[in-house]
């Protein structure tokens, strides 16, 4: 009865929850999703694919940001940073 309930805060996107929708969304293997890759260079995407990213952010994270925003992010990280500060950069 005393034992205690570990809390999970759900509010909080996780990098694997990211890594998992963008994956998805790309058609790409998570495992090249990590957070030095580059989203050109390293994921292999085009500027069509980075709509798909920017598509993500609005309709699961509600996050919306324009091309000029979306333009920096260069990294997955950076995407992924992005949300954690709720597109605040």
């Amino acid at each position: 009865m005393g034992e205690q309930v570990a809390h999970i805060d759900s509010s909080r996107p996780s990098f694997a929850d990211f890594r998992a929708q963008a994956a998805h969304k790309l058609k790409k293997e998570e495992g090249l999703l990590t957070p030095e890759a580059e989203w050109v260079r390293d994921v292999g995407i085009s500027s069509v694919d980075m709509v798909k990213i920017v598509m993500l952010l609005r309709q699961k994270y509600g996050i919306k940001l324009s091309t000029t925003e979306a333009g920096r992010l260069k990294t997955v990280g950076d995407a992924f940073r992005y949300v954690e500060q709720g597109g605040v950069r």
